[in-house]
Parts: structure tokens; sequence; C-alpha cells
């Protein structure tokens, strides 16, 4: 199985737009030229680059599970890639609040025998990866 991470990733970006575009008509209609500046500002610079970062983290972001084992690759421009055998996993656990219910994303975290976890947020059907894991288990 190969995990994906879920559009609510993008979430902080369109929010960001959203209150800053609003702001914007604001201004517009009551004159104010400075804050009417700052919001176009933000919208022309922090949200493209809120945007990027997002994608840059959705697309950098792999977990495969299999018979052989865990495989996560996280990062694209400095990507990490960590592996371990499913007998090496003490567990994995799904996690969503209730705004990630409403969504469809959650949060898998999966703990590793010697301490170490790795936890992966904005992840699409996470009772799903659990499942896998549990089947290859």
């Amino acid at each position: 199985m190969r995990a994906k991470t879920h559009w609510s990733i993008y979430l902080p970006a369109f929010l960001v737009a959203a209150l800053w575009g609003g702001l914007a008509l604001w201004a517009a209609r009551a004159g104010a030229e400075t804050v009417l500046t700052l919001a176009l500002l933000v919208e022309a610079g922090a949200v493209p680059v809120l945007l990027l970062m997002a994608w840059l983290r959705a697309r950098g972001r792999v977990l495969e599970i299999g018979s052989q084992g865990l495989f996560l690759q996280t990062g694209m421009l400095r990507p990490v890639k960590l592996g371990a055998a499913l007998s090496m996993v003490e567990a994995m656990e799904a996690h969503r609040s209730l705004l990630q219910r409403l969504l469809g994303a959650g949060t898998v975290e999966i703990r590793l025998k010697g301490g170490a976890s790795w936890r992966l947020d904005d992840m699409a059907a996470p009772e799903e990866i659990v499942a896998c894991f549990e089947k290859h288990k």
C-alpha cells in the first residue's frame, strides 16, 4: 500500500488567502490604502509561498507498507528516507481531531522498538493505513 497525503494540507494557505482577501475587499471599500497594500502584498507573496511549501510537503512524503516492511520518505528538497522491518514496529496508531474527522484526514503515528517514532500529519484515510499494517504484520 502506498499512503497519500490529504488535500487538507493546503488548508492553512487557503485560510490565509481568504482572510487577507476579505481584508483587501474591506480596505478597498473603506479607502484604507495602507491596509489594502499590505493585504495585496500578503496575497501576492505569502500565499504562493505557503502553497508551494504545502505542495512540496505533500509530494515529498511517501509511506509504503508491504510484506518487507515500512518505507518512509519525507522532504523533496532534502529527502530523508527511512525504513523498518515490520517486526521492528511496536505500534501504529491513527489519530483524528474533530476537524480532521469532518475533512477525512488524520495523523498516523508509528512507534518503533527502541523508542524512535514517526509522526505523519495530514494523511488521507489513516485508519486504512493502520489496517494495512495490521494485515501485513
